[in-house]
């Protein structure tokens, strides 16, 4: 009951994975307090950015890059070398990253339980570009990317979304919406309905792979869903929750390397949207200190 009281009240960013778990799935993301430096805690915001699976378009000029044959594409066979790439500080001209150690340990203890994964480019032997995100049934997330050669991450993420495609997903949660290169129709949505998607999502199991089939949720994690739901109902009928999304990605947004997302090393996360009609999009600490 402790472990359950800690999780709702605290927006700290800990290395329990069911904690870490049990915010994603409230929709929360990790990002820097004051959303550019700075100690790190679960935050939200109004809005949301989506990849929806039924909408993906790959620029013409792109597809020799995102498909080409240099890359083997593998699935959650170097996570912890993924995760870590992204969290490399020196990858960032200011030395930070919102990767902190503690949401490191928790992740790699998510992924031994089945709920992170990493999405990996390799070329001759060698791990070249990569993501990682977790699932919530048929929503997964792309949290960051890095590449240690042209074209990687965009190999990576591309071929990814085809393949979850293929898999049975429906969405991928990108964190905010991408404006450079690597945006293959990611949008904007309002909070209130990406947390609906959230479980509408989690009622579905696809896998992605064969030999990993996608786990239960922790008892802890299950106890608490019915409780979100009333709560969601009240604050989403809340005239400031039908906000315009607005025209793009916030201050801060970074352009990292080669057209990557926005990564741990390359600056700040995108932010999410604001609540109101052309606000620049602002995120607010989850609740808890």
């Amino acid at each position: 009951m402790r472990r359950i009281l800690d999780m709702i009240r605290s927006g700290r960013v800990s290395d329990d994975p069911v904690s870490v778990l049990f915010h994603y799935v409230r929709g929360h993301m990790v990002n820097w307090v004051d959303g550019n430096s700075g100690p790190v805690h679960w935050v939200g915001g109004s809005h949301r950015g989506l990849q929806f699976l039924d909408k993906v378009e790959f620029p013409r000029k792109q597809k020799r890059y995102i498909f080409s044959p240099m890359f083997e594409i593998r699935y959650d066979t170097a996570f912890e070398e993924v995760l870590r790439a992204c969290a490399d500080r020196s990858r960032d001209v200011e030395q930070k990253t919102w990767i902190s150690d503690e949401y490191v340990r928790g992740m790699i203890a998510l992924h031994r339980m089945g709920f992170a994964h990493s999405y990996e480019a390799w070329n001759e032997g060698k791990l070249v570009g990569g993501a990682f995100g977790v699932q919530l049934g048929s929503m997964i997330s792309c949290d960051s990317m890095f590449h240690r050669m042209s074209n990687a991450s965009k190999a990576a993420y591309g071929q990814t979304l085809v393949h979850l495609q293929k898999r049975g997903f429906k969405v991928v949660d990108t964190n905010g919406v991408a404006d450079h290169q690597v945006n293959y129709g990611e949008e904007w949505v309002p909070r209130w309905r990406y947390e609906r998607l959230i479980l509408e999502c989690l009622r579905e199991a696809p896998s992605l792979t064969d030999d990993r089939p996608y786990p239960k949720l922790p008892w802890e994690v299950r106890a608490l869903i019915p409780a979100l739901r009333p709560a969601r109902v009240v604050v989403n009928r809340m005239p400031w929750r039908r906000a315009v999304a607005p025209r793009g990605p916030g201050a801060g947004n970074a352009t990292p390397g080669e057209g990557e997302k926005p990564s741990a090393g390359g600056g700040a996360k995108p932010q999410a949207a604001a609540g109101v009609a052309d606000a620049a999009p602002t995120t607010s600490v989850a609740d808890g200190k």
